[in-house]
C-alpha cells in the first residue's frame, strides 16, 4: 500500500483561488542491474586483502587504507537477505586469500565455478576491494559560521558478480563518495576501517535490487467547486472520486480551468500505470493554454518525468517478475 505525505506549495497564478500543491509519495524503484528471475540464490564471498584492523594503530593520518572484508561481506549479505528478493543469501565472510587479486580483479571461472558448487548457489557477489582515501578535512557546525577540524575518506567500493560459463564478471560496481569523522583524542583507524567497510557494503544496493524512494508531483487544487472537492477526495486518498471530478471540470469547461484538470487526469492516469493515458491528458492541457505560457512549462516539466518514470517502470516488472 502506497504511504502518502502531503506538503503544499503556494505559486501565484492567474486565479488567486488556485493553488498548486504538492504530494509525495514512496515509489518502488528498479536497479540498474537486471538479475535473472531463474537466480533464486546469491553468495556473498570475502575477496577481499586480509587485514588486521587491530594493528593499526590508533593514530589517522592522510593515505590509504582497505577495508576490512569480513565486516563488508557480512553486512552486504544481511542488507540482501533483509530485501527477500532472493529466495536464500549464503555468506562466505573469510578471506579466501591473504593478497590482493591482479589489478584486473577476475575470479578465474575454476575459480567461480568452484566456489558456486561449494555454496551450492546461483550466483557469487564478491566485495573485491574496499578503498578508504583519507584526507585532513573539515567540519561545519549546524547554524553556526564555523568548522572542526575532522578526517575525510572516500569510500570506493569494488563489488563483482561471477556466474558459471562466463570468463569476466555480470558486472562491476565501483563508486565513491565520502564519510567524514571528527578529529578527537579517541578517533583511531580501527573506528575508521570499520565504519567505512560497512557503509561500502550498503553503497551497491541501489544499484543491485529494486528499492524505495520519496517521489513528488503536484496537481492542480480549487478554482471552483468541483476542483476544490476533488482537492479533498485527494487528500483522504479517495484517487476514483477525485478523477471523477476533474472530468467533470475537464468534459464541461474549456481554457485553463480544463487544461487543470486535464493535467490532474495525466496525474491518476500515472498512478493507475496508464501511460498513454497520461499523455493524451498531458497533450489536451497544452493545447489550451499553449507552449510558450508557464503551465505550458510545468505540463512540459511534467511530460519528462513521465517519460523517465514509464521506462524505468519496464525495467522494474521485468526484475520483479519472479515473485508473480
Amino acid at each position: 500500500m502506497k504511504k502518502f505525505f502531503w506538503m503544499v506549495c503556494m505559486f501565484p497564478l492567474l486565479q488567486a483561488c488556485t493553488t498548486i500543491q504538492t504530494i509525495s509519495f514512496d515509489r518502488l524503484q528498479a536497479a540498474d542491474f537486471n538479475f535473472p528471475e531463474q537466480i533464486q540464490s546469491v553468495g556473498v564471498v570475502n575477496c577481499m586483502p586480509l587485514v588486521e584492523v587491530d594493528s593499526l594503530g590508533t593514530k589517522h593520518s592522510s593515505g590509504l587504507l582497505e577495508g576490512d572484508g569480513k565486516i563488508s561481506t557480512e553486512t552486504l549479505a544481511q542488507e540482501i537477505a533483509a530485501t527477500n528478493y532472493f529466495d536464500r543469501v549464503v555468506i562466505c565472510d573469510s578471506a579466501l586469500w591473504k593478497h590482493p587479486l591482479p589489478m584486473e580483479g577476475y575470479l578465474a571461472s575454476s575459480v567461480v565455478d568452484s566456489l558456486l558448487q561449494a555454496l551450492d548457489v546461483d550466483i557469487l557477489l564478491a566485495m573485491e576491494r574496499v578503498h578508504i582515501q583519507l584526507a585532513d578535512g573539515a567540519m561545519i557546525i549546524p547554524g553556526l559560521m564555523a568548522t572542526i577540524p575532522a578526517v575525510d575518506g572516500v569510500v570506493t567500493p569494488v563489488l563483482r558478480s561471477y556466474v558459471s560459463g562466463r570468463e569476466v564478471p555480470l558486472f562491476t560496481y565501483t563508486k565513491s563518495d565520502t564519510l567524514c569523522w571528527e578529529k578527537t583524542s579517541s578517533l583511531n583507524l580501527g573506528q575508521i576501517v570499520k565504519e567505512a567497510s560497512e557503509y561500502a557494503a550498503t553503497m551497491p544496493m541501489q544499484s543491485l535490487l529494486p528499492h524505495w524512494v520519496e517521489t513528488e508531483r503536484v496537481y492542480f487544487d480549487g478554482g471552483n467547486v468541483e476542483m476544490r472537492d476533488a482537492g479533498v477526495c485527494l487528500r483522504e486518498n479517495d484517487w476514483d472520486d477525485a478523477a471523477d471530478l476533474w472530468k467533470q471540470v475537464y468534459e464541461s469547461k474549456k481554457g485553463k480551468a480544463k487544461m487543470r484538470a486535464a493535467f490532474n487526469l495525466a496525474l491518476y492516469s500515472e498512478m493507475q500505470n496508464d501511460y498513454q493515458q497520461a499523455v493524451k491528458y498531458l497533450e489536451d492541457a497544452l493545447m489550451c493554454v499553449g507552449e510558450e505560457s508557464p503551465e505550458g512549462s510545468l505540463i512540459r516539466l511534467y511530460r519528462q518525468q513521465l517519460e523517465i518514470y514509464f521506462k524505468e517502470n519496464q525495467r522494474l516488472q521485468i526484475q520483479m517478475k519472479r515473485f508473480e
